[in-house]
C-alpha cells in the first residue's frame, strides 16, 4: 500500500474544503499564492515549504508538464467548482481534464477565453485533475438546457450569447471545445450519444447555487448534426441565426473560422463527405451552404429562426419567450444593456457593419455566394411563414 505524501494529503484536504478553494483559486499572482498555500499547509500540519511549492509550480508550468496527465487523478468528478476542459487519450482510454474555475462566471464571449484565464492560475497548476470519461455519466441526469443556439457563423450568435449570459442566474456555454470533441467522438461511433448530454450537464453544473436557466451556444458546424442533438434534447427549444450570405462571406474572407478552412474540421465526424468539400469550387460558400441547408431541413415547431437584421430587439421580444424565460426587471436591464455592446469585445459599443461588408464584397465573392443566397431565401420564407413576432431594428 502506497503511503500518501504531504502533497497528496494537501490536495485531498483542498478537494474537501470549498472555502479554501474559493480563497486560493482566484489568486493570480504567484508570490501571493505561494504565501497563501504555504500558510494553508502549515495549518494542516504538513511539512511543505514555500520553496518546495515554488519548485513544483515552476515544473507544472513547463510545456512538457502541461502536456502530461495531471497528477491529481480521481475516479469521480471533482467538486462543483471544477469544469471539464479537455479530453485526452491515456493508456488506450479517454480521460477528462478538469480545472477549478475560481468562481468566474462564463460571461466571456467564448468558453475558451475563460478556460485560458483559469488554466494560468497557480491553484490549477497544483490542482489540475483527471478522471476517466465515465466520471461524467452521473451528469446525464442534470437539468437539460433551456435553449440551444445554432447559427451560420458571423451572424450575431455571440451577441445573443452575451445577452443571454448578462442575467446573473443564467449559465451560457459558448462553443466549449470539449463538447465539440464529444460530438465528434459520437459521430465517429467511439462513444454513445448519452455522452453529449452528460458532458453538457457537467459543463452547466450550478457552481454558485443560484442558476435558474441554462443555454448552449453551439459551434456553427453543429447544425450538421441537428437531428442527433435534437434527439438528445427532445422538446428543447432552439434557434437558428443567419445573415445575408455576402456579409458572412466577407467576414470569413477577412478572418476565416476553422470550419471555413479546408481540412481543419473532420467532416466525417459530422456526417459530411470530405471529398465533396475538397471538390467545392469555393469552400467557405460550400460549407456555409451545408450548414444552412441542414438547419432549414431540421426546422420544426421548437425552432425560432432569427435574421441578423432582427437583433438585438428579437432577443427580448422573441427569443426569451421562445426559451420560456421571463427575467425580472433588473436582469432584463442587464440583458438589454448587453445588446448595445460589441459582443466579441464587450467593452466597446456595438455599431452595425452590414453596409461596409456589402461595399467590400468583390464580384467573385458575390458569384460564390449565389447558391447560398437561394438557401438564405428558403430560410427567410420559413421564418416569415412562422410569423416571427419581432421586427427589424431601425
Amino acid at each position: 500500500m502506497t503511503t500518501a505524501t504531504p502533497i497528496d494529503r494537501l490536495r485531498a484536504a483542498l478537494l474537501a474544503d470549498e472555502a479554501a478553494q474559493l480563497r486560493l483559486a482566484p489568486l493570480a499572482d504567484t508570490a501571493t499564492f505561494l504565501d497563501a498555500i504555504t500558510a494553508y499547509a502549515a495549518e494542516l500540519g504538513l511539512p511543505i515549504t514555500r520553496d518546495a511549492f515554488a519548485a513544483g509550480l515552476a515544473r507544472a508550468a513547463t510545456p512538457q508538464m502541461e502536456q502530461e496527465l495531471p497528477a491529481l487523478r480521481l475516479a469521480e468528478a471533482p467538486p462543483r467548482h471544477w469544469l471539464p476542459v479537455e479530453l485526452k487519450p491515456y493508456q488506450g482510454a479517454i480521460v477528462i481534464e478538469w480545472l477549478h474555475f475560481a468562481g468566474l462566471p462564463l460571461t466571456d464571449p467564448f468558453f475558451e477565453e475563460t478556460w485560458r484565464k483559469v488554466r494560468l492560475l497557480p491553484f490549477n497548476r497544483l490542482m489540475r485533475t483527471a478522471t476517466p470519461l465515465s466520471a461524467i455519466e452521473p451528469f446525464v441526469e442534470a437539468p437539460p438546457p433551456d435553449g440551444l443556439v445554432f447559427h451560420m457563423s458571423r451572424c450575431g450568435s455571440t451577441l445573443v450569447g452575451q445577452m443571454l449570459g448578462a442575467a446573473p442566474d443564467h449559465i451560457v456555454l459558448a462553443e466549449p471545445p470539449v463538447l465539440d470533441t464529444v460530438i465528434q467522438l459520437v459521430g465517429l461511433g467511439q462513444v454513445s450519444p448519452a455522452a453529449i448530454r452528460a458532458m453538457a450537464g457537467a459543463l452547466t453544473r450550478d457552481r454558485g447555487g443560484d442558476a435558474r436557466h441554462r443555454f448552449i451556444k453551439l459551434d456553427a458546424w453543429h447544425a450538421l448534426v441537428l437531428p442527433l442533438l435534437r434527439g438528445i434534447w427532445p422538446g428543447t427549444p432552439w434557434t437558428f441565426l443567419y445573415r445575408d450570405p455576402v456579409e458572412v462571406l466577407v467576414s470569413q474572407q477577412r478572418r476565416p473560422g476553422m470550419h471555413c478552412r479546408p481540412g481543419v474540421l473532420p467532416l466525417e465526424a459530422y456526417g459530411v463527405d470530405p471529398a465533396e468539400g475538397a471538390a467545392a469550387e469555393d469552400y467557405p460558400a460550400w460549407i456555409l451552404g451545408q450548414i444552412c441547408s441542414a438547419a432549414a431541413d431540421a426546422v420544426d415547431g421548437d425552432c425560432l429562426l432569427l435574421n441578423y437584421d432582427q437583433l438585438p430587439a428579437a432577443l427580448t421580444d422573441a427569443l426569451l419567450p421562445h426559451f420560456g424565460v421571463a427575467p425580472d426587471a433588473a436582469s432584463l436591464d442587464k440583458i438589454v444593456a448587453a445588446g448595445g455592446r460589441y459582443s466579441k469585445a464587450p467593452g466597446q459599443a456595438f455599431t452595425g457593419d452590414s453596409a461596409a461588408k456589402q461595399r467590400e464584397a468583390s464580384p467573385a465573392l458575390r458569384a460564390a455566394a449565389a447558391p447560398l443566397l437561394a438557401t438564405h431565401a428558403r430560410i427567410e420564407e420559413l421564418r416569415l411563414a412562422a410569423k416571427t413576432p419581432s421586427e427589424p431594428v431601425a
